[in-house]
């Protein structure tokens, strides 16, 4: 008895060992892959048309297979396992407003490989860094600098844009290890009522915690994450407003809502 319980210590020490050396393969792999595209595809890409819609089109795609792509290693890598409720709801998703909960660090990740085509709110530290620099900006993403000129951009890129839906996480950054949800900051609600589309709510789980905020990468789990994606119906402004009209007060309303019916949801998982 003492032999196998020693065996079966080894066995869970050799697998989180190789866990974390998996982990960090993978996140050298991420930051390759960024390199990769920037300095390879997204030139190639600017090559092939003139048209820099098209090209953003195209960069995206790229970045699409690259994430899924990325996603499944992990997978046959034995560091997580996923599952996708209501994606063909994500696939068919055309001009709208797609807000996710950000448990993890993959999230954006997982997402965005399971989307047909789409665009993505990104912050300045992403816009800035140089392994992904070259992609997010190759793609057409959207700096979040916390200024007008952010809303102003989301909301063009929505009216325009009739092949893709906008992806943004309204808590702003992920939540930290045991929290369920951070408060939402108002930009969400602010462009889905001046693009007026409609809101496709997607609610993420992560089993056990890991990668959340201010958690290092190499602090994995006892055993291999979970991801749950569930994909929600979309909802339209007339069903949270009474009033659509662009005012402050409708903001804060919408945002509150948006907030409140998350926390219900996950609540409930």
């Amino acid at each position: 008895m003492a032999k196998m319980l020693k065996r079966d210590q080894i066995k869970q020490k050799a697998n989180y060992l190789w866990r974390v050396g998996a982990t960090g393969f993978s996140f050298a792999s991420f930051g390759m892959g960024g390199v990769i595209i920037g300095g390879l595809v997204a030139p190639l890409v600017n090559l092939s048309t003139r048209n820099p819609e098209l090209r953003q089109q195209r960069t995206q795609k790229a970045i699409k297979h690259s994430f899924k792509g990325f996603t499944e290693m992990m997978v046959k890598l034995g560091i997580m396992t996923y599952e996708i409720e209501g994606l063909e709801k994500l696939q068919h998703s055309r001009q709208e407003l797609v807000i996710a909960n950000h448990p993890t660090l993959v999230d954006v990740v997982v997402l965005i490989g399971l989307m047909e085509q789409a665009n993505c709110v990104v912050k300045q530290a992403l816009w800035s860094n140089p392994f992904t620099r070259g992609p997010v900006q190759s793609a057409g993403y959207i700096l979040n600098a916390g200024s007008k000129q952010f809303i102003q951009d989301c909301v063009a890129k929505l009216k325009t844009d009739q092949a893709a839906s906008l992806l943004i996480f309204p808590e702003g950054t992920r939540t930290a290890k045991g929290e369920l949800l951070n408060e939402f900051q108002r930009g969400a609600a602010n462009i889905a009522i001046r693009a007026n589309v409609p809101i496709r709510p997607v609610l993420i789980t992560c089993t056990p915690s890991t990668l959340t905020k201010n958690e290092k990468w190499y602090h994995i789990p006892s055993r291999p994450f979970h991801i749950h994606v569930k994909v929600l119906d979309a909802i339209h402004l007339d069903e949270l407003l009474d009033d659509v009209t662009v005012s402050p007060k409708n903001v804060r309303h919408l945002n509150h809502q948006l907030h409140q019916f998350f926390n219900q949801e996950l609540s409930e998982k």
